[in-house]
Parts: C-alpha cells; structure tokens; sequence
C-alpha cells in the first residue's frame, strides 16, 4: 500500500533538525548569457554549410523507443520542416524496458561521408516539457575511419545540450573529431522520471540539421587561442602579481587601461618568454594596485573587462555558493525543482532514514558524506575565517546558512555502530511516494574514511555555532564524538573498505583522522583527540619522499599512499592531496611545543618547495603540475579481464612517458595518468589547497601568490581564454547538468588531456565526466578561498629576515637578521640538522630603531642526501616564524 507523503516524513524524520527546515527560500542568481561562449558560437560567420536533413524526407530517420516520431505538415519558423517526438509518459508502472524509462532514439545514416571540409553542426530544436526542470539532448556522431569516434572510452563524439522550452539554436563544433567517414548522426533522450505525474508532458522538434565550417574555438594545446590574451576574467588581487599572456600578438608594447578612460594607466614593453611549452608573450603588470575595472590593450587585440581589487574573488563565493543552493536535495528550489527524493533511503538491516537532503553529487542526482561532509566543512572553514576579519558580516552569514543545511544531512543521516552512506547512486527525480516503483535505497557501511570526514565537519561547527546557536553546535558535537569513535574502530576492519571510488590510501586516512582529532580536541581540549592526532601524524610525516629523485629535474617532497613508500599516491578524479598539509598544519597550529613539531613543520614545508619547484614545468601558466610518475609502475594497472575505466598498462606506460622527463626513469606530468574518467579540478584545486595552507602558515608570498594562479587558471588564465565557472567571466560553456540543468557558480569536474598526450584538451563538446558539475570541485573552491581571500598574514613583533650558506666542507651557517625594537628572544629549530644546544640555541636580541641586529648558528646536516629545514621563533611564540628549507642535489 502507497503511503502518503506526510505520514512517510513523520515516520522517518521525527529527529530532522529544526534549522534546515526552517530556512527561507531565495531566488536564484540569473545568467548573464550575453557573455557565454554560446552567445559568441551563435555570432560566427558561417564560412560553408551544407543542408543535413531539412526533414522533408521522413525515410531518412531510423526511430526506436517509447515515444511517437511524426513530421507535421504544418511549417515552423518561416518555412522550416521539423520532425517531432513525443515522448510516452508513465504514471503508474515504469516504461517496458531495460532501463524502466520513457527513452528514444533518432540516428540518420550516411554512407562513409567524409565531413572534412566542415566542422560544426547546427539545428534548431524546441523542447515543450512540464515537469522536469531541464530537457538534456544527447547528439553523438560515429566515424569509421582510422581514428574511431566515439572513442574507446565512449567520450569522444558524445555531446550533451540542456534545453529550456521555446525555439534554440544548437551548435556543436567537431573540429577536433575524425569525421572522414561518418556513418551515422544520432540523437537519444530518456525521461530521468521514472513515474510521471498525471500533467507532465515532454515533446521536442527538430528541424534545418545542417553542417557548417567556421573559424574553430581552439581546443588542444598550451598556445593561447588566437588573437587573444589569456587573462583572469574574475580579475586580480591587490598585492600579487598580475600577468598576462598571448601566442600570436604583433604588438611590442600593451597598455593597462581603466574601464571608462581613453589614456592608459600604464604602458610597457611585452616580454617574449620561452619556455619547455613553448615562445609566448607575457604582460606584466603587477605594479598596479589601484582598485577598479581594467582591460588590456596590445595593437588591435584587446580584453575583456577585469576588475583589481582586494576582495576580487569574493564574487566568486556568492556564486558556488548559489550552485550549492541549486543542488540542494529535500527543498523547494525556485525555478529549479520541488522538495524532492522523499521515497529515497538509506537502509541499514531493518532501519531505514531518508535520504533527501544535503546536496546533489554532481551532473546526476547522487548524495554521499563523502563529498557532503568535505564541503560544509569548508564552508564553516571559509566563515570562520571571515568572521575573524569582522568582514562582510552578510557573505558570512549566507555561508553559514549553506553550511547549516549540509550539516542538517551530515548528522541525520546515520545509523549506530558507524554506518554511512559514503556515496549513493541516484539519476531520477522520483514522485516522493513511498511504496511504489521509483523507490530506491542504498546500504550504509561502516567506512572509517566517511565517519572521520562527518566527525570533522560536526566538530568544526561546533566551534563556529558555538555562540551562536549553542543547541546545534552542542548536538553536532555530541555526533562528531561518536563518528570519531567509529572510524577509530572501524579503521583495522578490512569490511569498512567497501567504495573503491572513494577508500582512502593509509596517508589519505590518517590525515583526515588527524584533522577530525583536532577539530574535536580544540572542541572538548580531551587529550585522547590530541594523542590520536600525534598518532596519526607520524604515518603522513613517513610518507614523503625525503630524497630528491631524478637527474636533470629534481624533486623531493611528495607523498607516497603509506609509509612503506612502495606505491605513489596519485589521484586522477577526486582530489585529496590537502589533506596531509591541512593535517599537520594544524598540529603544527594547536601544538607548538610537541617534540614531534619540527618533523611536521618540515613535512609542510618540504612539500610546498615541491609544488612551487614543480609548477616551473608549466610555465607560463605556472599551473601546478599533477604529479611524479615512474617507469614501471604500469604493473600496477590490471591489463586482463575487467578493468576499471577502460586503463590498460599501454596506455598507462604511454601517458607516462608524454610527461616531462625527470632522469632515472622519473617524469613529472601536468594531468593525471586516467583514461576514461578524467577531469582534474579535483586534484588541481586541492593541491591548490595544500599550497595556499602551507604559504599561510609558512608567511611565505610566493607560495601564496602561486595558489592565486591556481584560481586564476580556472577563471580565464589558461591556454582556451574561457572561465570554466559557469556564469563566471566570459565564455564560460554550458556543463553536463543532465538532471537539475545549469546554474551560476558550478565548477566541472575540470580540464582534460588530449588521448595519452600531457596536452590541455578543452573542445566545446559537452559530456561526462570532465564537464559534468561536481560539489566536490566547488567546495574546494571554497575552502581554497580561506586562504586567498579571508585572512592577512600574521603580524610580527619582529620582521626577521633568514638566510643560509653552506660551505665546501659541507657546515652550514644560519643567519638571522632582525629589525624591530625593544629585548627578545630568537630560537632555532631544525630537521636534519646537528642543532646548538638548548642553551645556545636561543639567544637574546636588544634591538633599536636604527640598525638591524644578525643573530647566527653555525650547524651541519646530519644526512647530506635529505633535504633539512630550519625554524627561526622569536619570543617563544610559534606563530612568529620564519624558516629555511634546503633541498641537495641527488646523486
């Protein structure tokens, strides 16, 4: 027997937490479309067309599926022929097929044409639809020549196009695709609703299929597109550098020029660099403080309008922000859905909760703690930062509102003994009825990884809630100390490994173990969290590779998945490589007097030097790179039988071997090694994260103003001159948002590498997984945005300036060169270095107004092989220091 609606939510949500329920709603941020690339695809001169299909011939059309195909007599759009479809709505059982969905299908055959000569399809499509909140068309096209297409991934070929109702123009450029001998034009739908209400309805017209030839967006390469300057559309921050860069000027000179005025602000030469990318030409124009909105000019090429400003990415928030609110499950959200997934549960032996609420995963419409939990922990992160600067009290508050709602999930949605939902499949918008067919339930599991996240997150709100709403923070804490048992439980239990997609390597786990340790430490200050967390930071510190590898580039400081040191840690969809750095940043932050200390600070530190080293091999761009690789490890891949995502060690060994070649077997690659799962944002912005952690707590401006490239990049700094934050900047392209369609502020999840090559890959076609939208990318947007935008150096009582030389015989003198006035103490710290003593390791410093004073050690590395780090702190104070870090030369 179908249950109601309110009956079914008083029997499973009699504990809901009151704050998400009561949250008002808002409207939606709106679409500037007139700065989309599809804005910009539709204004392209047509070079060549030729006519496709002008539906006149109904033959030509091969239809499968639970719908009607008909041509209408009557004409559209000033004499335009259309077929159309109208899709079979199912009420009360599911569609008779495989998928139990309303789904059809269209393919046109052609006999090995060869399409050579055009590269971009056009159609006009109208979608006529109630009840859904988008109609996602999929077009692919199949090629038979040399080079297949789709591609062995089943990615290459495959376009996807979000339709609103009413008459649109749908392009699609296929310059990059084989198309020497197509053998078929296919056009696919499926109604993501399994069991329709009585009203909905979902019909479409198609009509004027034609190919075009214009001049083609650019799609593969490091080169800027061109006859345009690469640039951060968002803008850039006061007191960092700000460059720009271009392929193709015929310009010597650029000019910086105030939106508004006709004389520049600023003119200088442009520089030609050349780097292993190639010979580009950069402009400079860091010197320029000045708030307000700017474009560049060189010869006839000019940008669009970017702003300089100290809070330049605080619009940015606002719009993930909003993605976030359109992605919420369980609420009414104006012009997107309904409450919704009501009928959806979490199951655990005879219990049951629903899973509605939180956040939609991504383009689909799963859910997990996985990704849930990590993103409203960076939101609490993120206000708590802000809310330490008494900055922008409103941008605080909405943060903490998001904040609340994940949390709401986060806390409700688990059962005793430490049974989760990690993460949980789901692609339909079901009827909220519980007892029929579009019901659906996933298993919890006791996953350590996702109790640690979800402790983590409810301890943190705890801090943030604390006086503020002390009945939710009080409740979220009392969680947070239960999740933390369980995953401490559950660690050693072989059965908790059950998500490949998402089990944590031994570093990974230890790390988020340490971050919830100490976020409930700092809550409860119990020593058994604090203990724990030293625990735990010895299998991160154990995990780096210390010793510089390769020859002619030399690395030292990444991580291995554990500290037997046998397998690299890579990452190739999400990205967790902030964790260890988030980790024992903050050890490093609650304990600055553990004897462990130093080997930490030296973890944090090393790795940093790394990215910053590292990140020279993408210069211009300065993007950081994905990660060090070596011959041999493709005996890692799986080459027999089922193989996940399509890897084989061929192609392992091939996109390998395209990186950049270190010495000794070792290379250095900017996109992961993946196959048919790419996309690497998630990497990307948490590597973005560590390195914007560690500048922080290092003082260091060049790591911090390296993690502004990082954002940058996303933003229009990168080789295709587009934003990749939907409605963000200009030429921002549609993403794959089948279920929910589009909204302001999502991030994909990220840029591509073309085949095996280490070449960015960027063409308009729309489909999974790299285009598709993902929380997880967003929320490390945010979480990196901590640290660029909501805190200020830390102020010193004495600015210290330390330096190193090491002489032939191998000793080392540190020298400390101190500026400030008044008595203070000056201690020195080290790794890998025969330290004074402790008597003389502190000395005592009068300084005056007038001339600095210089304080020296003179030490020695214990091992000549590994890199050593020291630590300079003035008056017993932790937060005020200044290191040193020294990498030798491998042999």
């Amino acid at each position: 027997m179908r249950k109601a609606l309110g009956t079914c939510i008083l029997c499973l949500h009699a504990f809901a937490p009151v704050v998400a329920a009561a949250q008002s709603p808002r409207a939606l941020l709106p679409l500037d479309s007139a700065n989309s690339a599809n804005a910009g695809w539709l204004k392209k001169p047509v070079l060549a067309r030729r006519m496709l299909d002008d539906m006149r011939t109904p033959a030509t059309w091969r239809f499968s599926g639970t719908g009607h195909l008909t041509f209408p007599a009557e004409s559209r759009r000033g004499g335009m022929k259309v077929l159309r479809i109208d899709m079979d709505m199912f009420t009360g059982t599911p569609a008779p097929n495989w998928s139990r969905l309303s789904t059809v299908n269209l393919s046109h055959p052609f006999a090995n044409e060869d399409w050579s000569g055009y590269n971009r399809i056009s159609m006009w499509i109208r979608p006529d639809f109630v009840g859904i909140p988008a109609l996602p068309l999929q077009i692919v096209l199949h090629n038979d020549g040399v080079v297949k297409v789709p591609d062995i991934y089943g990615r290459e070929g495959l376009h996807f196009v979000t339709l609103s109702n009413g008459w649109q123009q749908v392009v699609w450029e296929i310059d990059p695709l084989a198309r020497d001998r197509v053998t078929s034009l296919e056009i696919g739908y499926w109604v993501n609703k399994m069991l329709a209400a009585p009203d909905d309805r979902v019909a479409f017209e198609i009509g004027d299929v034609e190919l075009q030839r214009v001049e083609p967006d650019h799609h593969t390469g490091w080169n800027v597109a061109s006859g345009k300057i690469s640039f951060s559309n968002t803008g850039y921050q006061t007191g960092t550098s700000k460059t720009a860069v271009a392929s193709d000027l015929h310009a010597t000179e650029f000019q910086l020029v105030r939106e508004g005025s006709i004389k520049p602000l600023l003119r200088k030469p442009i520089r030609q660099v050349t780097t292993r990318l190639g010979t580009f030409q950069q402009m400079d124009f860091s010197e320029v403080n000045t708030p307000g909105s700017y474009f560049i000019r060189a010869g006839t090429t000019s940008t669009r309008p970017f702003r300089i400003a100290a809070d330049v990415w605080k619009e940015t928030i606002v719009k993930a922000l909003n993605f976030f609110y359109g992605q919420r499950c369980g609420f009414a959200v104006p012009g997107a859905h309904d409450v919704d997934h009501l009928d959806w549960f979490a199951t655990h032996g005879s219990e049951r909760v629903t899973m509605s609420g939180g956040w939609h995963d991504a383009g689909d419409l799963s859910q997990g703690v996985i990704n849930t939990g990590e993103a409203t922990y960076s939101m609490f992160a993120l206000a708590e930062r802000l809310r330490a600067r008494r900055e922008d009290p409103a941008l605080v508050a909405r943060i903490l509102e998001e904040a609340k709602w994940g949390l709401a999930w986060v806390t409700r949605v688990r059962f005793d003994g430490g049974y989760r939902v990690a993460f949980g499949s789901h692609n339909l918008w079901t009827n909220n009825i519980v007892g029929d067919a579009d019901d659906r339930t996933v298993e919890a599991k006791n996953n350590p990884n996702a109790n640690y996240i979800a402790a983590a997150a409810e301890a943190i709100a705890y801090r943030v809630l604390k006086e503020s709403d002390p009945a939710l923070a009080a409740h979220s804490l009392k969680i947070a100390e239960e999740d933390w048992t369980y995953a401490i439980d559950g660690v050693e239990n072989d059965a908790t490994r059950h998500t490949p997609a998402f089990a944590a390597t031994r570093m990974e786990l230890a790390s988020i173990g340490v971050t919830a340790s100490i976020e409930l430490y700092r809550a409860t200050r119990n020593e058994k969290y604090a203990a724990k967390a030293v625990e735990l930071a010895r299998t991160i510190v154990e995990s780096q590779q210390k010793k510089p590898v390769g020859k002619e580039f030399q690395l030292a400081g990444f991580f291995y998945t554990g500290p037997d040191r046998d397998t690299l840690f890579h990452q190739f969809h999400r990205g967790n490589d902030q964790a260890a750095i988030v980790a024992l940043g903050q050890a490093i932050e609650t304990f600055p007097r553990h004897p462990d200390w130093m080997q930490w600070y030296s973890t944090v530190a090393l790795y940093s030097e790394y990215q910053k080293r590292s990140a020279l091999m993408t210069a211009p761009y300065n993007v950081l790179p994905s990660y060090v690789y070596r011959d041999g490890d493709e005996r890692e891949v799986p080459d027999t039988g089922k193989v996940l995502h399509g890897a084989t060690r061929a192609a392992y060994r091939a996109q390998v071997r395209a990186g950049m070649p270190m010495g000794d077997g070792w290379y250095l690659r900017a996109f992961p090694v993946w196959f048919a799962r790419r996309g690497n944002f998630g990497p990307l912005l948490s590597q973005a994260k560590a390195l914007s952690a560690a500048a922080r707590l290092r003082g260091d401006s060049a790591g911090l103003d390296l993690a502004q490239r990082q954002a940058q990049w996303i933003v229009g700094r990168n080789p295709f001159v587009q934003s990749t934050m939907y409605g963000e900047g200009y030429d921002f392209e549609q993403q794959y948002s089948v279920s929910s369609g589009d909204f302001v502020g999502s991030l994909p999840v990220g840029m591509q590498s073309l085949g095996d090559t280490d070449l960015p890959y960027w063409p308009n076609q729309n489909t999974y997984v790299y285009k598709e939208v993902w929380v997880h990318s967003t929320s490390r947007w945010l979480w990196l945005m901590e640290d660029l935008l909501g805190a200020a150096p830390a102020k010193r009582n004495v600015d210290v300036t330390l330096s190193a030389t090491t002489d032939r015989n191998g000793d080392v003198t540190l020298r400390a060169m101190a500026r400030g006035a008044g008595s203070h103490t000056v201690s020195l710290r080290v790794d890998n270095l025969s330290a004074a003593t402790a008597a003389t390791a502190t000395k005592t410093i009068v300084l005056g107004a007038s001339r600095p004073t210089m304080v020296e050690w003179k030490v020695r590395a214990i091992s000549d092989r590994l890199p050593w780090t020291a630590v300079v702190i003035t008056d017993n104070d932790a937060s005020q220091r200044h290191d040193v870090v020294s990498v030798p030369q491998a042999r």
